[in-house]
């Protein structure tokens, strides 16, 4: 039997996707395993279904509007296993996703897992997962943070996700691990999440284009000097600058 893991979700106003998210959970948790809803501030305030009131492998908190970062936070406290697993109130896991994201952690406390969704396009792959290097994220983010699994050994070391950030929360905390604590970044190549992508039903899609930018660029200039230069970075700095872009001003 593999380890236990808990699947930490935080949730403001998300009651269209609550039946969906409860009955997820039924589909995919294991005896062992374990879930914790932190209800970040709902008008109206998230309960458990009746078939869930019992279960004791489901825990809500309502601590009031604390904002995502401190949700995930709490959320992380108050897990009962030290292998967590994040999921979007407006995403779905898929079967098997457990399974190969506690095999791999199980066998390494240090990596960041991620997965692929049903919506990424099809590339040819050879090997079940490969590495991601964190200076890939200076040119985009590739991740799926709600597919994300961790040892809470990583996230007690970096110091948690940062409560003080607009949003670019998950990508601060994977160039932090990575920067600084020396954590990995891989991603299997199976397809083990089914994302909501439609801006009007997208649960985190509220953030403001400019401010979204503006943290972004914020945070990657935190830890430039943490993670070592590569081709990423150098093409990052490519299709930022102006000139060698050939977006230069008359």
């Amino acid at each position: 039997m593999r380890d236990p893991i808990t699947i930490i979700t935080t949730v403001r106003d998300g009651d269209g996707f609550l039946d969906r998210y409860f009955h997820n959970m039924g589909d995919i948790l294991g005896p062992d395993d374990f879930a914790v809803i932190v209800d970040d501030g709902s008008a109206i305030p998230v309960s458990l279904p009746a078939k869930w009131q019992d279960d004791k492998r489901l825990k809500l908190l309502h601590p009031g509007p604390v904002g995502r970062g401190n949700a995930l936070n709490l959320a992380i406290e108050n897990s009962p296993t030290d292998l967590i697993a994040i999921q979007d109130i407006d995403d779905l896991s898929l079967s098997g996703r457990l399974d190969q994201e506690v095999d791999i952690l199980s066998a390494d406390h240090d990596r960041l897992v991620f997965t692929r969704a049903l919506s990424d396009p099809w590339r040819p792959h050879v090997n079940t997962m490969h590495a991601i290097d964190p200076a890939r994220l200076y040119l985009g983010n590739p991740l799926h943070h709600s597919s994300l699994a961790m040892h809470r050994s990583v996230w007690h070391r970096v110091g948690g996700y940062d409560c003080d950030l607009p949003c670019c929360i998950d990508l601060d905390f994977y160039l932090r691990a990575c920067g600084r604590e020396g954590a990995k970044i891989c991603r299997l190549n199976s397809k083990l999440i089914d994302r909501t992508l439609d801006p009007a039903l997208r649960h985190f899609a509220r953030i403001p284009n400019d401010l979204y930018h503006q943290t972004r660029t914020l945070v990657l200039d935190r830890y430039r000097t943490d993670v070592r230069s590569s081709i990423w970075k150098a093409l990052a700095n490519i299709r930022n600058c102006p000139l060698l872009s050939g977006k230069g001003t008359k």
